[in-house]
């Protein structure tokens, strides 16, 4: 299990350790459940040649690279983020590219564009991350024009499975990640949140993505270790959960995953 808290993306540049947090986007991005939901995510902006389209939380940029090729030379594509360690990856793995794309940091609440600056708007696994999901959803919606698209997906905590004999330790666990997000329970509301905010055509795509059991000590390996710390865990029980999921691993049937949702709509 790493020390490093994943509930702590919004602080990557207080952490010490970005690198870490760059090398958890990666190592996500190779699940094949999340390479296979990409393509939705990016079909949801209905993207074509001449766009100009923002990502919202971009992180080292994979996405607004793949947007790039898909808007051509006739279009743009921004991604933003709160890190500044983050922006620097990106830019540093696009210098040479020749591709449409543009980084800088700035906050999903408080976006410094003009109102319907973008044909279209994306965020992945970010909104979970912030304080105020519902305002930097707003701002997303109002960045975008009349008639753009928005697409986002991202994770329902309290759906996190984890096959483990220890019941109430694994209730107690996954109850105490979820509520350590800043916002756990994202995605059973980014339907509404479409809704609320007036966009049309909302589709909701739900994806089931299963993890193994190295990558499952790298997502809450850091939230255990300050749980415990804090009291809310026991430490006993903890390291009896862990053994028995690490044997699990070694005897071939271990399984973890959560539901993800990607949404999309139309502003209105």
């Amino acid at each position: 299990m790493t020390n490093e808290d994943v509930t702590l993306f919004t602080e990557v540049d207080r952490t010490g350790d970005a690198d870490f947090f760059i090398r958890f986007l990666d190592q996500g991005n190779t699940n094949p459940y999340i390479q296979q939901s990409k393509p939705i995510i990016l079909d949801g902006l209905h993207l074509r040649e001449g766009l100009r389209v923002l990502d919202v939380g971009c992180g080292t940029g994979t996405d607004v690279v793949d947007i790039a090729r898909r808007v051509g030379s006739s279009g743009a594509a921004i991604g933003v983020d709160i890190s500044e360690a983050m922006v620097a990856e990106a830019q540093r793995r696009t210098t040479g590219s020749g591709l449409p794309v543009t980084f800088e940091v700035g906050n999903a609440m408080q976006l410094r564009f003009e109102d319907g600056a973008f044909d279209g708007c994306r965020t992945e696994r970010m909104l979970m991350h912030v304080p105020e999901p519902f305002r930097a959803f707003s701002e997303m919606v109002r960045v975008t024009k009349k008639g753009g698209r928005i697409s986002i997906f991202d994770f329902d905590w309290d759906t996190f499975v984890i096959d483990s004999p220890y019941r109430d330790t694994t209730r107690r666990i996954v109850s105490s990640f979820c509520d350590s997000m800043q916002s756990g329970w994202i995605g059973r509301q980014l339907r509404r949140m479409f809704l609320q905010n007036g966009m049309i055509d909302v589709a909701v795509v739900p994806r089931q993505i299963f993890i193994g059991f190295e990558f499952l000590g790298l997502l809450i390996g850091g939230h255990l270790t300050r749980a415990q710390r804090a009291g809310a865990l026991d430490p006993t029980d903890v390291k009896k959960w862990w053994e028995e999921l690490r044997n699990s691993d070694s005897a071939g049937r271990f399984l973890a995953g959560f539901t993800a949702f990607i949404v999309s709509g139309t502003k209105g």
